[in-house]
């Protein structure tokens, strides 16, 4: 059996498939190793996804995941992954190569992720080879729900937003000024809580203030994070995340003033990644027999 994961703060999502191609879904908490110390790990692993899997009969595992692009963190997740499935060849890479291989599979190409937070690479079809950094949503993000759900925040605050739309947004916003500005600057999820905000656009697009806004933050994107790769740009974008499935159209549009053409799009990596790995099981798997037998 082998295992990929798609890992981000909040949920990591899981598929097992045996030598048949039999697929076992699983969804637990998010493990990225800035978020999750060892002992959450642990548990997550423990409490939530042994009694839906065998661990021992895991052979390979491809963990993708934010906060795995290298260092310390991704280290201390990748040691108790291999504590936990113990009889299997463990990879542990960035979230970005992940979502470079659903959307490219081993085809080059320029990717982006646009979700809560936002990234973009060059994909060569293997690995990534140029990376712009995304910096996080303080300096930088451009384009994700954080920085939207920012911008919706503010305009709130500021008076900016339309009355009609004020009414609707003030369920989201509960909390007087001094703790929404603690909760920003002190929380200990900051970015989810900016991008629950993001979600207010959902089901509001026709109207313009919705779209200006969605228009503006994506315009940052395409400026910042898509742009500076130069030609590498010139075949398209590949893209994955909740805010870019969601908002689509507008983005598409917007891409169109760059003179960016979007390619392939998908809300979530999984089902790429299991296109990719499914034809790689027999071999994968028969490769594990004859070492085991070698042993």
């Amino acid at each position: 059996m082998i295992g990929i994961a798609d890992s981000g703060s909040t949920k990591t999502e899981w598929c097992f498939l045996n030598e048949a191609g039999e697929e076992k879904r699983v969804v637990t908490g998010g493990l990225n190793p800035y978020m999750a110390d060892k002992k959450q790990i642990r548990d997550c692993l423990e409490k939530d996804l042994y009694p839906f899997i065998n661990n021992e009969k895991v052979k390979y595992l491809f963990f993708y995941g934010s906060g795995c692009a290298s260092g310390e963190k991704r280290l201390v997740l990748s040691l108790e992954l291999e504590d936990f499935f113990r009889h299997a060849d463990i990879s542990v890479e960035s979230d970005l190569l992940g979502a470079s291989i659903a959307l490219c599979g081993r085809r080059a190409g320029m990717v982006g992720i646009l979700g809560t937070g936002a990234a973009t690479c060059y994909y060569d079809g293997e690995n990534i080879q140029q990376k712009v950094p995304s910096l996080g949503f303080v300096l930088g993000d451009e384009g994700s729900g954080a920085r939207i759900g920012a911008h919706f925040l503010a305009d709130y605050l500021r008076g900016g937003m339309p009355e009609e739309l004020r009414k609707e947004f003030a369920p989201l916003c509960p909390l007087p000024l001094h703790e929404i500005i603690d909760t920003v600057y002190h929380g200990k999820d900051t970015g989810r809580f900016l991008g629950e905000m993001a979600a207010f656009a959902s089901g509001r697009y026709q109207y313009p203030y919705v779209r200006d806004v969605l228009k503006e933050e994506f315009g940052h994107f395409f400026q910042k994070q898509v742009l500076p790769y130069g030609k590498a740009v010139e075949n398209g974008l590949n893209l994955l995340g909740s805010v870019a499935f969601h908002a689509e159209s507008i983005l598409r549009e917007t891409a169109q003033q760059y003179g960016i053409a979007i390619q392939n799009l998908l809300k979530a990596p999984m089902d790429g990644l299991i296109a990719h790995f499914k034809p790689q099981i027999k071999d994968l798997l028969r490769q594990t027999d004859f070492d085991e037998d070698m042993d």
